[in-house]
Parts: structure tokens; C-alpha cells; sequence
């Protein structure tokens, strides 16, 4: 079986979004190439590692000054995602100034031969990819949109850095005690 490959360079949208209300939030990566949506569930966490490294690369290029305009407009809708993702890889191509992640699909196996790293898309039976492309604009935006949508959900306790959902919760650090926001 071939592996399914999402090339979507130079393209015209790249943000994260989120479905559902703080708490029960469910996050997405949506790209829009020529007029077409493409959407990849991922966990908070990954959304927001992909921007602090985007950040820190920028830092590194020592990319120019200035606010980029951000896009803040929901997802486009219908939201279908092509596949979750798992692991990713985002580095700088110089050559064309231009960002490139990979993204590949979380695999169903719970096998120890499970895809833990990128593998070649020679691979037998290697999970569908996510390659894209995208210029320094688009990059620093994408970290502004994504820093900002990460921070919208539940304020952490100050104790302990969990999650505080509308009716409080059970802080370990309160011995039991339910704290309130």
C-alpha cells in the first residue's frame, strides 16, 4: 500500500484552531492550499511545542521586526481531519527561505514496531505525512495565533499548575482541598 502525502506548499492559510470549550478543547492544524481546507488533530501540547520551536528558529535566522498580521478567524468549516498527528519535525531550508514541517500520523499499532521517528516514504506500510511549506510571515503569525489560542484555555492553579476547570479542583498541594479560581 502507497503512503498518503499531503504536500501543501506556499499556503495560503496555516493556523491552529480549537473546537469545543476550555477543558474539553480539541486542537487543529488547518492549512488552505489553493481554495481547499486541509485539517490534523493534535494535542495542546504539541501545538504548543511547534510554536515555541518556530519561535526559537526565527530568533535564530534573527528574522526582522515587526508584527505580522494575524489571522484570527475560526476554522473553515466542514473540520474533518485527514489524520492525527504524532510525530513532527520543523526545521529551516535557507535555500528557499522557507519553513518545513513534517508531520506524521499516529499509528494504530501498539506493537514495539510502532513509527516513533519519520521514516522514508519507501517505507512498507508507513503512515500518511503531512509536508509543508511556508514563508517567515506566515511562520510568525502562525506563532502569534498559536501562543494566543494555547493561553485561551483553563488558568493553571497557582500551586500546582493543573488545569482549573469552572468548579475549582482538587489541588494535591491543598491536601484534598478543592480550590476555586
Amino acid at each position: 500500500m502507497s503512503r498518503s502525502v499531503f504536500n501543501l506548499s506556499d499556503p495560503e492559510r496555516f493556523i491552529i484552531g480549537t473546537i469545543g470549550a476550555p477543558g474539553e478543547r480539541e486542537f487543529y492544524l488547518q492549512i488552505k492550499k489553493a481554495g481547499q481546507n486541509f485539517s490534523f488533530a493534535l494535542e495542546k501540547s504539541q501545538a504548543a511545542a511547534l510554536a515555541e520551536r518556530c519561535s526559537a528558529i526565527i530568533r535564530e535566522i534573527r528574522a526582522g521586526a515587526g508584527e505580522p498580521p494575524v489571522d484570527r478567524a475560526p476554522l473553515e468549516t466542514p473540520v474533518e481531519s485527514e489524520f492525527t498527528i504524532g510525530v513532527m519535525s520543523l526545521l529551516w531550508e535557507a535555500e528557499s527561505e522557507r519553513f518545513l514541517l513534517e508531520a506524521q500520523a499516529i499509528t494504530n499499532s501498539r506493537s514495539d514496531d510502532a513509527f516513533e521517528e519519520i521514516v522514508e516514504d519507501s517505507t512498507e506500510d508507513a503512515p500518511p505525512i503531512l509536508r509543508a511549506r511556508f514563508d517567515l510571515v506566515l511562520a510568525r503569525a502562525f506563532v502569534i495565533r498559536t501562543e494566543e489560542v494555547v493561553a485561551a484555555g483553563r488558568p493553571p492553579c497557582i500551586f500546582c499548575g493543573a488545569p482549573i476547570n469552572a468548579d475549582g479542583h482538587l489541588c494535591p498541594r491543598a491536601n484534598g482541598y478543592r480550590r476555586q479560581v
